[in-house]
């Protein structure tokens, strides 16, 4: 994209908006950089900078490796699309879809959980749905995450578990607001994860140690010794001293800038 013509792009939306704009399609391309991607599915939200009743997802069928901040679509906390030549994927339609890109769709599952996230939490600013196989293998276990390591240690408090459903009904999308409640990471069974956060950093960094934790308890399970795990009440002692430390975090606050380097040397379309 020349200079004039994201001029142009950007011009068509507030500051606010494409600051939002360009954090999303940074989590998305990162998302993409650390293998934390399913070909074109799964899901990344934004709320956007001052609307908050409005949010922004990928078009659907995008790779996350070509997500660029214009792209982006704005929906409302209703689920309506609120850009022309957008519509909601239903699945019909996939001859255009393949063609020509005259046609756009957003995911009916990304709407879905916009209006169920950014509805339900105000203090959310940011969600990823994700399907790393690590995550989901121990999704498929009885006893799910355990305090096998750092990472499960810092998460397990911020977690909870809901039982997969393939429709997404109103009485599932009330199971899953109920659910979630104050939590910031919903492991669905059998399936996958949600994480939430207040910036596209927190958001993004406890879907990358979830997915650290859940890779440690698999490897050492796999070593065929019992696991040795952190009893509860270290655990919490551990817990406390994490979140009193004003140096160690893993809301991202540390490697931030130094990802965003990393996707303007390697993908600086992104801001596009």
């Amino acid at each position: 994209m020349t200079s004039e013509a994201l001029s142009e792009a950007q011009s068509r939306w507030s500051q606010q908006e494409w600051e939002t704009r360009v954090e999303l399609a940074a989590l998305y391309r990162l998302l993409d950089r650390y293998g934390m991607t399913d070909v074109a599915n799964q899901e990344i939200g934004a709320r956007v900078k001052g609307d908050p009743d409005h949010f922004l997802i990928h078009p659907y069928g995008f790779l996350y490796e070509e997500v660029r901040a214009s792209d982006l679509v704005k929906v409302n906390l209703e689920g309506e699309v609120v850009e022309a030549g957008v519509s909601v994927w239903t699945g019909s339609g996939s001859g255009k879809l393949l063609s020509d890109g005259s046609q756009s769709w957003v995911s009916d599952g990304g709407i879905n959980l916009g209006k169920w996230i950014f509805g339900a939490r105000d203090d959310v600013n940011f969600f990823i749905h994700g399907h790393c196989e690590d995550v989901m293998v121990i999704s498929a276990t009885e006893k799910g995450l355990l305090p096998v390591s750092q990472a499960a240690v810092y998460l397990l408090h911020r977690m909870a578990y809901i039982e997969y459903e393939f429709l997404e009904d109103e009485e599932y999308a009330r199971k899953f607001t109920r659910t979630l409640g104050e939590k910031d990471i919903l492991i669905s069974h059998n399936h996958g994860y949600y994480t939430l956060g207040r910036t596209a950093a927190e958001a993004f960094f406890r879907a990358y140690f979830l997915r650290q934790a859940c890779a440690v308890q698999v490897k050492a399970a796999g070593t065929g010794d019992k696991l040795r795990t952190i009893d509860a009440q270290r655990v919490a002692m551990l817990q406390d001293q994490m979140e009193a430390s004003e140096h160690y975090n893993y809301d991202g606050t540390t490697e931030w800038a130094a990802l965003l380097r990393k996707l303007e040397r390697e993908c600086p379309d992104y801001k596009s």
